[in-house]
């Protein structure tokens, strides 16, 4: 009885960990970054990727895979003035992508779009509206309950084990140790990879 429990409780960490290791292993794969180069025909041009302002006429960045927006804004009060308005799809991983816009002066473009609907239709999902996010927080309450529960089960064991100085319970405070162990130290990486995406994002 007691090894079918042992082996019960094995398969369970064993599920855990590879659960845990997929849902790692994914949100790694997304985090993969290409360089973009944006140029432009105007010196005072505005460039804004995603709402913030990176820098003027032409600029080289890192983005992650994905769809960005893109916003152009001439800054002169000039009437026809073109503002550009794009999607910037990031399709693979570690390559260049090149970006050429032409701001002419527009005769009949009075009125220009409302970047703010604009912003909201074309809004790109950040890392903590993510199923990733949810994930790894989810991931982390059960890895963190995982190791509670035993740590708790080792230092019952240790308990019996100093009232009855049976040598064969020191193998099973260390197995349950083992078990906490793992999952305290998954729940490290876990917290590790949340504190890197908050300091990045």
């Amino acid at each position: 009885m007691r090894i079918r429990s042992q082996i019960k409780n094995n398969n369970f960490i064993i599920k855990l960990i590879t659960v845990f290791l997929i849902s790692f292993a994914s949100s790694i794969a997304q985090d993969c970054k290409s360089k973009v180069e944006i140029t432009t025909n105007n010196l005072d041009a505005n460039i804004y990727i995603d709402s913030l302002f990176i820098a003027k006429s032409k600029t080289e960045i890192s983005l992650s895979k994905g769809n960005h927006l893109l916003f152009i804004k001439d800054p002169s009060l000039m009437w026809g003035k073109k503002n550009i308005y794009d999607t910037l799809r990031i399709v693979e991983c570690d390559k260049n992508y090149k970006f050429n816009y032409d701001l002419k002066r527009e005769e009949n473009s009075l009125i220009q779009p409302n970047i703010y609907d604009y912003i909201n239709k074309n809004k790109v999902e950040s890392f903590f509206g993510s199923g990733t996010f949810k994930i790894l927080i989810g991931s982390a309450v059960v890895l963190g309950g995982v190791a509670a529960y035993f740590k708790i089960k080792a230092d019952k064991k240790y308990d019996d084990y100093l009232q009855t100085k049976n040598h064969s319970m020191l193998d099973e405070v260390d197995r349950l140790d083992l078990y906490s162990g793992v999952a305290f130290g998954l729940l490290q990486i876990n917290f590790g990879y949340l504190i890197y995406k908050f300091l990045t994002d």
